[in-house]
């Protein structure tokens, strides 16, 4: 099966999106599938450089550059554009290649769906979340960016009328939507056949051997945080938790993204200096997962989150997790994997937060072990792995087993064997 693997963002040895894209790639072609991966330009050395040293026969790249510098890699208007200009590269690969099926897996957003459903052949859109929103409530934490973020709430809010949106997603043979916000929007533009399916995955070689054996109480509790230090991430509400808990308990900050003064200053304020470590730097990728296996319990603050792979990398490793019970941590984490705090008033949010860690504290090693097991086993099924496999089974379902099945009928145009459309006016 030749499939063309629209991955905006794609690069080797990286995390979060570029990862996805990647991963995506690359277990797709264990599973024996021809893939070409559709990526933007400004990953073409460092991607050529690392096939170069570990060729992959039934994996190749083709990038789309975007040929003005109005836009900066990465923004919102450059993967617009860039996903309309797909469309032209996508056609001219399609006539040699003849794909038998597209997937587009990032940018993992809604917002912008892709128009390569334009080449006629049956199109997977996802998983894609996007639909989540802060809540009005906790807008305070977002300090400056309390403005733009209002006017991303407004702007997801109103996809539901949009024309266009209902059009697109309507041309998708399949949806997934990464939680349960994004389902519910895609639902109301008019894909009540849409699933859920998260973005985000781990390697089986990452997964723990077996979970964690908690022996004893832990003194003091040892908490982890995670993130890019965005407003939506919300450290300072992990910090303003962190000094009503009441037991004894530390907070590891990874991340980056602050300057070592606004991070020292935001902990010396709530006097948790002795409290809270933060190298001051972004940790590579082993040093994180040390990281999760040296504490306790993580600490999710986002309030704004497609999944977060914390959430699925902590789990993994069998690390109990607290959290707020908020768009993909709502849907992702088990109820018996973790703690999850209602999003109310932010005093309310911080008092329950902290009220949560005392509550973790108290609990057995039985308790906590029952914990880890529910995350541990969780994450065994959500696999990079077992995410290409879901995926295989249905584009199985959308174009046959193999080349050679009689074509197939899909809304609005009919897909014969090789790819080609015997009906052209459902897309003029």
């Amino acid at each position: 099966m030749n499939v063309l693997l629209s991955a905006y963002a794609c690069l080797p040895d990286s995390g979060s999106e570029p990862a996805y894209g990647w991963n995506w790639a690359m277990h797709l072609a264990e599973r024996g599938i021809n893939v070409t991966v559709l990526t933007r330009g400004e990953g073409r050395d460092q991607i050529e450089a690392y096939v170069r040293d570990r060729p992959k026969a039934n994996v190749t790249f083709a990038f789309v550059t975007v040929p003005t510098g109005l836009f900066k890699p990465g923004t919102g208007m450059h993967y617009a554009l860039w996903q309309w200009l797909a469309v032209r590269v996508a056609r001219a690969l399609h006539r040699n290649r003849r794909f038998h099926l597209v997937h587009h897996v990032t940018y993992t957003s809604v917002h912008v769906p892709t128009q390569l459903w334009r080449l006629r052949v049956p199109t997977v859109f996802g998983p894609v979340g996007g639909g989540q929103t802060a809540p009005s409530s906790m807008l305070s934490y977002f300090g400056s960016s309390r403005a733009s973020e209002v006017r991303r709430t407004l702007l997801t809010k109103a996809l539901r009328f949009s024309p266009l949106h209902r059009r697109w997603l309507g041309k998708m043979s399949a949806i997934y939507a990464a939680n349960s916000d994004t389902l519910a929007l895609v639902n109301k533009l008019g894909r009540s056949d849409a699933s859920l399916e998260f973005d985000v995955g781990v390697s089986k070689e990452y997964l723990a051997q077996e979970p964690r054996a908690f022996t004893t109480k832990s003194s003091p509790v040892r908490l982890l945080w995670v993130a890019r230090m965005l407003p939506r991430k919300a450290l300072p509400l992990a910090l303003d938790a962190l000094a009503q808990v009441r037991h004894a308990s530390t907070l590891t900050v990874v991340g980056n993204g602050l300057s070592q003064e606004q991070v020292q200053r935001m902990i010396a304020e709530r006097g948790l200096s002795g409290r809270v470590h933060w190298s001051g730097r972004r940790l590579t990728f082993d040093e994180v997962r040390t990281a999760y296996m040296e504490h306790d319990a993580l600490l999710f603050t986002s309030m704004r989150e497609t999944c977060g792979v914390q959430l699925l990398e902590a789990m993994a490793l069998g690390l109990p997790v607290i959290t707020l019970d908020l768009h993909g941590a709502r849907d992702m984490v088990p109820v018996d994997a973790g703690i999850k705090v209602p999003v109310s008033s932010p005093d309310e949010v911080v008092c329950n937060l902290a009220r949560a860690v005392d509550r973790f504290a108290l609990m057995s090693a039985a308790q906590k072990n029952a914990m880890s097991r529910a995350g541990w086993e969780f994450a065994r099924v959500n696999t990079w792995t077992s995410h290409a496999a879901r995926a295989e089974v249905l584009y199985e379902e959308l174009v046959g087993p193999n080349c050679d099945d009689p074509p197939r009928t899909y809304p609005g145009i009919t897909i014969s064997a090789d790819g080609q459309s015997s009906t052209e006016k459902a897309f003029t």
